[in-house]
């Protein structure tokens, strides 16, 4: 399992653990075997992972190692912190956890 996929595993059990729900939003393009080419997502930038904690939207966009923002992605937790939500980058699990709780503590 890459470390990516290990912390937001980790993530999503934390967010059911203190009552949330939530979801890995797989926005990745997707192979048409007719076309022989990838096709583009819905929608670019979206997080890695969506949760609805005490009704307000929670994205979480996860980052390992030297990976960063890309333009989409800074825009799309731009637009969610701006309608009410809650934006969390998270390359590691326990500076998560602190982010979560300050979440917690502002809903």
């Amino acid at each position: 399992m890459s470390a990516s996929t290990e912390l937001t595993n980790q993530i999503i059990q934390h967010i059911y653990e203190r009552g949330g729900y939530a979801w890995r939003a797989n926005s990745v393009g997707v192979f048409d075997t007719k076309l022989a080419r990838f096709r583009a997502s819905a929608k670019k930038g979206v997080a890695d992972v969506l949760s609805c904690f005490k009704g307000r939207l929670v994205a979480v966009e996860v980052k390992i190692g030297v990976d960063r923002l890309s333009p989409e992605q800074e825009g799309f937790l731009s637009n969610i912190r701006h309608t009410g939500g809650y934006a969390i980058v998270a390359k590691e699990f326990e500076e998560f956890k602190e982010d979560w709780k300050l979440m917690e503590l502002s809903t």
